[in-house]
């Protein structure tokens, strides 16, 4: 998560991240998620992904993000004392852009 000192104009409180995940538009893209120590849960409601990540399993889910933009999402456990702290930020641009 971003401080709050270190916002931009546009930047939103508590879901702004350090480093976003930048993928192409229109290419599938799957993740696979895992755990650690906790179960987490990867939600990105704007892309219509809910990825639960188990200790010691692999789970997956794919998207196709079909237009470029940011997209806003966070974990929804109740999985430790920072649970509302852990953002997660998906930033879709053109191919052309993706390959530079």
């Amino acid at each position: 998560m971003l401080p709050e000192e270190d916002l931009e104009d546009e930047g939103l409180r508590m879901l702004e991240v350090d480093n976003r995940v930048i993928l192409p538009e229109l290419t599938h893209v799957r993740f696979v998620a895992t755990s650690q120590d906790v179960i987490h849960s990867f939600a990105m409601p704007a892309l219509a992904i809910k990825c639960d990540a188990y200790p010691g399993k692999l789970n997956s889910v794919s998207v196709l993000i079909n237009r470029e933009g940011v997209f806003y999402g966070q974990c929804s456990e109740i999985c430790g004392i920072l649970h509302s702290s852990m953002p997660i930020v998906i930033e879709s641009v053109s191919i052309e852009k993706f390959l530079a």
